[in-house]
């Protein structure tokens, strides 16, 4: 017998003389054989060359790849005062390129469980009937190791994760909760999600990782000091230090797994940029220079699901974008991810809004975390151009929290639709002045 070339490379062709009964028959039709047929070197080069090329410059991998690492030199080499940022956003890089490959890993080591292996015992499934629970609860509790385990491993760094102090606002029952990261050498204070959306991995759907931070000059700066335990005062003195409005960060941004895992952040200064993981450098690798989210956009991200709670000025906001019958005279698209970091990062490169606002049944508050969830996110669209409000219509940024897991409703996007949907929301504010009691009024300015 002899060899022939594919794609896949070397085979070897069956003959009709061979015993085998499972003989592969080579037709010797001139369009079905030339897809064995070796691609021809030229047009081979051409078509990788454009391929691997980096849409931002046009020029080969070779002569335009820019790691984050490298990045982050640059600018600090700009701005000495940075040194102590750059370290910590090194180790979430670090802690983020671990999670990316136990994210990837989740849906194999998840079969297990669901047939009794691994953490998931048989008497357990019994319980709660869905698998999905365990290997969201393992893999919130492992990611949570693993940028805690990055962040100390500067030496640098001390760790708490506070607890809710009431039943609304407690994380779900699976995840962790958010870690408060205090510098040893720095008066910088970050606060940080693990992962975001982690409901989704199982179905190979995208989750984040959400990082923000703060500097605090009340936070003395310890030289030498040894990272270990805080006790109860300076646990509370930590969790006061981040208790700022989104205005007040310094550093921002996410970790997008999915397709592709990407790692987009800002310092603040009006530039926001986007790493893509490179599989075979393992390295975060400029793929989004300078983003700018487009001034409108033609999807809105939402949980419709709850609509029915929702109030009638955010129906009629809903009605106008199905329809056409808004600024932009034609129908929007719905997509929605279940995960904010994937609906946000969407909504930066392709332009739209994303909103949860308030409803009267299950999220009377909204369901996202002001300080570690939504304050960031819309500190990179802010950044980005975009603009970002609560329910009151005021700047989301400028909202300072009071409880480090305290929720509130947002709308993040491009400025125009933004702007749109705020006029729905303050003609609802002032339809609601003319109707309410004197205590009415002073109860909304306490809550406010």
């Amino acid at each position: 017998s002899s060899g022939f070339a594919t794609p896949f490379g070397s085979q070897r062709r069956l003959t009709s003389s061979s015993s085998s009964t499972s003989a592969l028959h080579v037709s010797t039709d001139p369009k079905r054989a030339s897809f064995f047929a070796e691609p021809k070197y030229g047009e081979d080069v051409a078509y990788y060359e454009v391929m691997e090329s980096l849409p931002s410059t046009g020029l080969p991998p070779d002569a335009a790849r820019v790691t984050l690492t490298r990045f982050l030199s640059d600018q600090v080499r700009n701005n000495p005062e940075l040194v102590p940022l750059q370290s910590l956003l090194l180790s979430v890089q670090m802690a983020c390129k671990t999670i990316a490959n136990l994210i990837n890993r989740a849906g194999l080591v998840a079969g297990t469980d669901r047939l009794g292996g691994g953490i998931a015992q048989p008497q357990q499934q019994d319980a709660l009937s869905d698998g999905r629970y365990y290997s969201m609860k393992r893999l919130d509790q492992v990611c949570t190791r693993v940028l805690r385990n990055a962040l100390r491993f500067t030496g640098k760094v001390n760790l708490i994760t506070p607890v809710a102090r009431y039943w609304e606002e407690k994380p779900a029952e699976h995840q962790p909760g958010v870690l408060i990261a205090s510098a040893l050498d720095s008066s910088y204070v970050a606060v940080l999600d693990p992962l975001d959306g982690s409901g989704n991995a199982d179905a190979s759907i995208c989750t984040g990782t959400v990082f923000g931070v703060f500097q605090d000059s009340s936070n003395p700066v310890e030289e030498g000091g040894l990272v270990g335990e805080f006790d109860e005062s300076e646990q509370d003195t930590l969790v006061n230090s981040v208790l700022q409005p989104g205005k007040n960060m310094k550093a921002a941004g996410y970790c997008f797994y999915s397709s592709a895992t990407v790692l987009v952040y800002t310092l603040g200064d009006g530039n926001v940029n986007g790493f893509t993981l490179d599989p075979a450098l393992n390295e975060f690798v400029l793929t989004h220079a300078n983003l700018t989210i487009p001034s409108r956009g033609n999807v809105y991200s939402c949980n419709e699901a709850n609509s029915e709670g929702w109030g009638d000025e955010i129906k009629d906001y809903l009605r106008a974008l199905k329809t056409g019958d808004n600024e932009a005279k034609h129908p929007y698209a719905h997509r929605y991810v279940g995960s904010m970091v994937g609906d946000i990062h969407r909504t930066l490169l392709y332009g739209g809004i994303f909103f949860y606002p308030s409803d009267s049944t299950n999220h009377p508050k909204g369901n996202l975390q002001l300080l570690y969830k939504s304050a960031p996110m819309a500190f990179v669209i802010n950044q980005a151009g975009g603009k970002a409000l609560d329910e009151n219509c005021d700047e989301l940024l400028n909202v300072q929290p009071e409880r480090v897991h305290q929720k509130s409703p947002c709308f993040i996007g491009s400025p125009q639709d933004v702007d749109e949907i705020r006029k729905y929301l303050e003609q609802a504010l002032a339809e609601q002045k003319k109707t309410e009691k004197p205590e009415q009024k002073q109860g909304r300015r306490r809550r406010k």
